[in-house]
């Protein structure tokens, strides 16, 4: 593979990464809540877009690296830091699946988990956290991640 082609794969790597950047920073905007016919925003409608939003992008992140795995003209550098990226991204999907529910079973109506490469951020459907529903929440994810408080960012919506 010339040099060329790999500062492009490598080029269109890092963009892909600040696009997951920018998507995780938009997910979690509250102002960007779709509303409902009377122009209010509902939790439910929140939490479906941003669930639909992420499984969306992930779905073209995960054609973009099976696309350079399967590419005869990528060079085994190039596919093996694909694979990499796409086991990562696998094993985010599971944790952010595992957290939700495990958050669900802690009597919330509904959250949405964004896992990152330093940072993890949960959002639960709540008028307001009590400092225990806060710590509970923390101590549940740095257990289940291994992560630091922090490197977790709770937050409750409140539409």
């Amino acid at each position: 593979m010339s040099k060329k082609k790999k500062i492009i794969v490598l080029a269109s790597m890092v963009a892909l990464l600040v696009l997951t950047g920018c998507l995780n920073y938009f997910l979690n905007r509250p102002a960007s809540n779709p509303a409902n016919a009377e122009g209010n925003l509902t939790y439910s409608d929140y939490f479906a877009a941003s669930r639909a939003d992420r499984t969306s992008a992930r779905e073209e992140t995960v054609s973009y690296y099976n696309t350079i795995i399967n590419s005869e003209a990528t060079s085994a550098e190039a596919k093996a830091s694909a694979e990499t990226e796409l086991a990562a991204l696998v094993a985010g999907v599971d944790t952010e699946q595992r957290l939700e529910t495990l958050i669900k079973s802690l009597g919330f109506d509904d959250c949405i988990v964004t896992v990152g490469k330093e940072k993890i951020s949960v959002i639960v459907k709540s008028d307001a956290l009590t400092e225990q529903e806060s710590a509970q929440l923390l101590d549940m994810v740095c257990t289940e991640t291994g992560k630091t408080v922090g490197e977790v960012r709770v937050k409750s919506i409140d539409l």
